[in-house]
């Protein structure tokens, strides 16, 4: 399964004609699945990966996707991993991966995964690989180090810092210098890295697609139906 190459030649096709590539989305179906176009005309390419995906991260250079059994890469790696679904940041050519319901921490490198012991404190939200920054869930809210964000539906901590937040029918932007980008969403409750730029908000009647670049945010919705 060259998909990693497919990636590739498709975004150099796409870009050819002016077709951009967003990302990759998790559709309704638990199938991944490229996102070309702009904001206003998306549309979706052929799932990459043949079985249904619990969970996906995905950056410029390659995607991650944890199925019921596995974490499989785009360039069509393969590890046996525990049920259930995952959180999944990348750190270089390696990865974090974090088993949901196992509570099971592993390093992601060359199509292998290397189990190793942790205890964040609480529930495990989000990840962040620049500083190994994590996000839990305690009782007086959600916490990103000694920071409470407070009550929210969801969380995806930013590479560059800061995070989105899914509470009060808002998705709100929260950047590291303390100013603040609302979206009005109703119904968020996940969040699922497409790319490097854009974030995937999963709602109860659709999905939509945040652009967290600076200066250029936008929220848009997605192709298909409701998850």
């Amino acid at each position: 399964m060259k998909i990693f190459l497919f990636l590739l030649i498709s975004a150099s096709a796409w870009a050819q004609i002016e077709r951009p590539f967003m990302g990759v989305m998790l559709d309704e179906n638990g199938h991944a699945r490229p996102v070309i176009g702009a904001a206003a005309a998306a549309a979706l390419g052929d799932p990459l990966f043949d079985a249904a995906v619990i969970s996906l991260a995905c950056s410029e250079k390659m995607c991650l996707a944890k199925t019921e059994t596995a974490v499989v890469s785009s360039a069509g790696e393969t590890a046996d991993a525990p049920p259930g679904a995952a959180l999944m940041v990348f750190s270089g050519d390696a990865a974090y991966v974090y088993f949901v319901e196992t509570r099971k921490f592993a390093i992601w490198f060359a199509g292998r995964l290397y189990l190793f012991d942790f205890e964040p404190g609480g529930d495990l939200l989000s990840i962040r690989a620049n500083g190994f920054d994590y996000a839990i869930a305690r009782d007086d809210g959600i916490w990103v180090g000694n920071q409470n964000l407070g009550p929210a539906n969801a969380i995806f901590l930013l590479d560059g810092g800061g995070a989105l937040l899914a509470v009060d029918g808002q998705v709100r932007l929260l950047r590291p210098d303390g100013t603040e980008v609302d979206f009005a969403v109703s119904g968020a409750g996940g969040f699922v890295r497409m790319s490097d730029r854009h974030v995937e908000v999963i709602t109860d009647s659709g999905m939509w697609a945040l652009d967290v670049e600076p200066g250029r945010e936008q929220i848009f919705l997605l192709p298909g139906g409701s998850r």
